[in-house]
């Protein structure tokens, strides 16, 4: 027994010796000795001819021979060996790409021969997570770009479907996400080999491009533009075109943040048409214009005799709206091109601005300040003339539109009266019945004078009275001139009350008098008959009034000469009669010169007493003092008998 130990020990360590002696004899792959062993991946159990760094495989013995595993061993080197043998492991791992050496050192089936060495060379892969770029496009595209150097070929997976084609480096591919929101880009080698890695990248989809809008185009002083936007998608990427006929489209002057909502362009082309173009991160969809075009208006003024002419390129469509210092001024149609302000005032400054409106966008000329000249002389002012109720003759002149502002000289009968701006002046200088006649010219801002204008001579009215006690008046007046002299012109009277409110008319056609008539039932109370002449014609827009002529009627008093106060019912007491008894003091004085009755009324009246005695026969003085209604004082005394 101890024997057979001794010699186990001494054949063990002769074969332990047998590589050792080998290598040093020859350092070979041992050819011819059935020597071999492969390679197999741990995870498949497939057979491998290439290495993966990370990916275990198993080493086993292919030679066929019944050899003891521990004594089979492995080195893992850059080239072959032939010592140093000790790992007896079958597994084995690669930490690094490149390529890998495996020698395999077991026993020599030939007594007392060396061992056999066989050695294979395998390369190894490396699989690191494939590097890649990945863009969310327009609705429904995604963009990779591979930026790994690894693999040999690449695929896609989206969705769980591998997608076509299969991108390359560096040269990004659009795909269709169908609603996914992930990518899964898996690398790999050309040779058979279980050497692969895959990355997955999620992305959040775009929302659908919008059309971007212009909104509003605004031209500025020195040339430049600028340009309001509508809410940009932050998602899309914007640039600024103008209308280039040098390259047949258009060209970007500029790109945009999509956070702007304003950009202004210097030194902008004149009358140019700009668009918004919208393209995605990957620029790999059908850019998306605007939806109109927005041409700026270029605007020119000039001032030429008295009027202000503008004019302005665009290629614009749709209607104009002109502006004047700020203010709407009139609507044109599309296609007009020019237009001429006649409303405006020589010497004045004005500012004008052009603006076109279509499909929510809005474009606006730069702003034109021109002064207006002119060297003609404007028309002469047209007058109108009439008497108001205060017998002040109110005079209106009528310049032409384009000639406001300037100032106005008056003339009566030749004379000049007032230079004033105002289009209207009252003349309460006029002595009645002179016949009075105006005329006047017209200086506007830019010292331009006008002829003098037509005369214009209101009507004069006369009114009299036909017999003493004023029943019967006689109304005579002058012609009507007004400022076209040959012109037909009509005449009715107007009958007034004291308020000047018209009671009646009475036509009287072309004639200048009115022969002698009975006033009105309405006047029969009226101490003052009042009348006035409406003309109308003679070029007039409206009627001419005369002067208010009047005919004062004479106060009548009527005091009996005795009364009888003694309760027979006739003559008992003493009442006053007469016509236009109204703003009077009535005294009845004694013997003794005391005041016994006083009346300032029609109803008061005296019975003959004095307080509470009995009436006293005898002759009484009275003294009546009134104004009447046309200002006059009237002063009458008598006396009155008391009888039994």
């Amino acid at each position: 027994m101890v024997k057979k130990r001794i010699l186990s020990f001494l054949l063990w360590w002769t074969l332990l010796l047998v590589p050792v002696a080998a290598t040093w004899a020859q350092c070979a792959a041992t050819p011819n000795s059935d020597a071999n062993f492969r390679l197999f991946d741990v995870a498949t159990k497939q057979e491998v001819q290439t290495l993966c760094v990370g990916r275990p495989v198993r080493l086993k013995d292919a030679s066929g021979r019944q050899l003891d595993p521990a004594q089979v061993y492995y080195q893992k080197t850059a080239a072959i060996v032939c010592s140093g043998f000790q790992d007896t492991s079958t597994f084995y791992t690669p930490a690094a790409p490149g390529t890998i050496t495996i020698s395999q050192n077991t026993q020599n089936p030939q007594p007392n021969s060396s061992g056999l060495i066989f050695a294979r060379t395998f390369p190894v892969k490396a699989t690191p997570p494939p590097a890649f770029d990945l863009v969310a496009c327009s609705a429904g595209l995604v963009q990779v770009t591979v930026t790994d150097q690894t693999y040999d070929q690449y695929t896609v997976t989206i969705g769980g479907q591998v997608v076509q084609p299969n991108p390359r480096p560096n040269a990004p591919v659009t795909y269709a996400t169908n609603g996914a929101t992930s990518v899964t880009l898996t690398g790999s080698y050309n040779s058979p080999t279980l050497c692969t890695n895959s990355l997955t990248k999620t992305f959040t989809p775009l929302p659908a491009p919008q059309r971007p809008i212009i909104q509003r185009l605004a031209v500025q002083a020195g040339g430049s533009v600028q340009f309001q936007f509508g809410a940009l998608q932050p998602q899309y990427q914007y640039s600024l075109q103008v209308s280039d006929a040098a390259v047949g489209g258009y060209r970007t002057v500029t790109t945009l943040d999509p956070a702007a909502t304003s950009y202004t362009l210097a030194n902008a082309p004149a009358a140019g048409c700009y668009r918004l173009l919208l393209r995605d991160a990957c620029q790999t969809s059908a850019p998306l214009p605007s939806l109109n075009d927005v041409c700026s208006i270029t605007l020119t003024a000039t001032s030429l005799e008295a009027r202000n002419r503008l004019t302005w390129t665009t290629s614009q469509p749709g209607s104009f709206e002109i502006s004047r210092n700020g203010q709407p001024l009139v609507q044109l149609p599309a296609g007009t091109r020019q237009y001429e302000d006649t409303a405006v005032t020589c010497g004045v400054a004005y500012t004008y601005r052009v603006t076109a409106a279509a499909s929510g966008s809005t474009s606006l000329s730069n702003e034109v300040t021109v002064t207006t000249t002119s060297n003609l002389a404007p028309a002469a002012p047209r007058l109108a003339a009439s008497f108001n109720l205060l017998n002040q003759v109110e005079l209106t002149a009528l310049v032409p539109r384009s000639a406001s502002g300037g100032q106005l000289t008056y003339l009566r009968n030749g004379a000049a009266l007032r230079t004033t701006a105002s289009r209207t002046l009252r003349d309460s200088a006029v002595t009645l019945p002179q016949t009075v006649c105006y005329t006047a010219r017209f200086q506007d801002a830019c010292g331009n004078r006008s002829v003098e204008s037509a005369s214009v001579c209101p009507v004069i009215l006369t009114a009299t009275s036909a017999n003493e006690e004023g029943t019967q008046v006689r109304l005579s007046w002058t012609a009507l001139r007004g400022p076209d002299a040959a012109a037909p012109v009509t005449y009715r009277v107007l009958v007034l009350s004291a308020t000047n409110a018209v009671l009646s008319t009475i036509a009287a056609g072309p004639d200048l008098t009115l022969p002698a008539f009975a006033p009105l039932l309405t006047q029969q109370d009226q101490q003052v008959l009042r009348y006035r002449v409406e003309a109308t014609g003679g070029g007039l827009a409206g009627p001419s009034y005369s002067n208010v002529a009047t005919v004062a009627r004479a106060v009548k008093l009527f005091v009996p000469t005795a009364f009888t106060p003694n309760g027979d019912g006739l003559n008992d007491v003493l009442e006053l009669k007469g016509r236009y008894l109204d703003n009077f003091r009535f005294v009845v004085i004694d013997r003794n010169g005391q005041e016994v009755f006083r009346a300032t009324t029609r109803s008061q009246t005296w019975d003959g007493r004095i307080g509470t005695a009995a009436p006293v026969p005898g002759a009484y003085a009275w003294r009546f003092e009134a104004n009447d209604q046309a200002g006059r004082h009237v002063l009458q005394q008598g006396t009155v008998t008391i009888l039994r």
